[in-house]
C-alpha cells in the first residue's frame, strides 16, 4: 500500500526511519480497518486500551516537537538514559513499562474511537515529518535526532501493538 502521506524528499532526515514510521501507521490504520478494533494489536503487558496507547504514542511524539511536560534529571539523561537509548537503537527493539504514562502528560480520552486516535497519531507523525525545528529532549534518553526519534518512535509503537506486524488482508489495505 502507498501512502498518501509520503514524506516530502526534500525534508531534513527523511530518512528510512520516517518512511518506517509512517509505513507502521499505515499498517496499524488497515488492521484496524480489516478487524473493526485495534484490541487484537496490543500487547498483554499494558494496561492501556487501543485507543489510549495509541494516543499516548501521538503524546510522545508530539512532546519531542513542544517539550515534554516533565524531564529527568539532566544526570541521568546524559549518562543512563543516553545508554538505554544507543541500547535500544543498537538492538532494534525497546523494552518498557506499558503501563507508565508520559509524564506530566494530561489524561487520555477513554472515549475516543480507535480510528479518531489514529487520525491523531497520522496527524502527529506527518508534523513531524514536516518538522524543521530544534527538537525538545526525550525526558529519559535526552537529545535526539530527528532519525533517532523516528526509530525510537516505530520501536515503542511495535511493542504496544506488536500484532500490527502481522499479515493485512489486501482488501483492508485499499479501503479508504
Amino acid at each position: 500500500m502507498t501512502s498518501p502521506h509520503a514524506i516530502p524528499a526534500d525534508t531534513p532526515d527523511a530518512g528510512t526511519f520516517l518512511t518506517t514510521l509512517v509505513a507502521f501507521v499505515d499498517a496499524l490504520e488497515a488492521r484496524v480497518r480489516q478487524d473493526g478494533s485495534g484490541d487484537p494489536l496490543l500487547s498483554p503487558r499494558g494496561s492501556y486500551t487501543f485507543s489510549e496507547t495509541v494516543q499516548h504514542a501521538a503524546q510522545s511524539i508530539g512532546y519531542s516537537m513542544t517539550g515534554y511536560p516533565r524531564l529527568a534529571p539532566a544526570s541521568l539523561r546524559v549518562t543512563v538514559g543516553r545508554a538505554v537509548k544507543h541500547l535500544f537503537l543498537n538492538r532494534g527493539a525497546m523494552r518498557h513499562n506499558l503501563s507508565a504514562p508520559v509524564s506530566g502528560a494530561p489524561e487520555l480520552d477513554e472515549g475516543m474511537p480507535d480510528l479518531d486516535a489514529i487520525v491523531l497519531l497520522r496527524t502527529t507523525v506527518d508534523r513531524l515529518a514536516a518538522f524543521d525545528g530544534a527538537l525538545h529532549p526525550h525526558p529519559t534518553y535526552g537529545r535526539c535526532s530527528k532519525e533517532q526519534v523516528a526509530n525510537l518512535q516505530t520501536m515503542h509503537l511495535r511493542e504496544h501493538l506488536p500484532g500490527v506486524d502481522g499479515p493485512v488482508s489486501p482488501a483492508a489495505a485499499l479501503t479508504p
